[in-house]
């Protein structure tokens, strides 16, 4: 496939620059804590498999369905969605990030369009990679999130690029690839931490490339 006339990279956040991998382990087992205290015992792994199935499932928020699928209670449902924090100091760059980045920065001009809180270019910074990254669309502070198309027509207009310059990059089918593919962008899809079990329904949510870690997209691009 032709990418000779891309400009512009769009990466997204979690699960694709930065792991979110300690930040899950530890909500998994403060899920534990907080079930046994309404009197359910439920496993670190019924739990694990519970965010897959969810995942699998295309579920919008997964923290949501999970609670949906191993609590029937209305009100334990929402005793736990209260009680079990995602504690985000716990997130970290993929080891492999700032090589990556570093090698894309020459050839192209580097975004994000991201679902994260206020604040996403300060953390962006703290990690070094500002030197990286041209434009920061954070769902907080646009006030649009992914999937909407707007997110992703927007970045368009701010990178003043048409839909052939553009590559979308990130884990999630339903987030990512899919409304990327829909505006003409080319797609790469990371399989990363739970959404690798998701599976493409239709041609829409196929993928222009898939790789299994951040290296595997400099083969692409580089």
């Amino acid at each position: 496939m032709k990418l000779s006339h891309v400009r512009w990279l769009f990466f997204d956040l979690g699960s694709t620059l930065i792991s979110e991998k300690r930040a899950e382990e530890d909500r998994i087992q403060q899920m534990v804590r907080v079930f046994a205290e309404r009197s359910m015992q439920v496993s670190a792994e019924a739990i694990e498999r519970a965010f897959e199935e969810a995942s699998a499932e295309f579920a919008p928020r997964l923290i949501v369905r999970v609670i949906e699928k191993l609590a029937n209670n209305p009100s334990d449902r929402a005793f736990i969605l209260q009680r079990v924090k995602y504690r985000k100091e716990l997130e970290e760059p993929y080891p492999q990030a700032y090589e990556v980045l570093l090698r894309l920065a020459p050839r192209y001009r580097i975004g994000v369009i991201a679902n994260q809180s206020a604040g996403t270019g300060a953390r962006l910074e703290s990690y070094g990679w500002a030197s990286f990254i041209s434009l920061c669309l954070s769902s907080a502070e646009v006030g649009l999130e992914k999937p909407n198309p707007a997110i992703f027509r927007l970045a368009l207009e701010q990178a003043q690029c048409e839909p052939h310059q553009v590559v979308m990059i990130g884990d999630r089918i339903d987030n990512d690839i899919r409304p990327a593919k829909l505006l003409g962008w080319k797609t790469i899809r990371l399989l990363q931490e739970f959404a690798r079990v998701q599976r493409p329904r239709n041609l829409e949510e196929e993928p222009d490339f898939t790789v299994s870690n951040l290296r595997g997209i400099i083969a692409i691009l580089c």
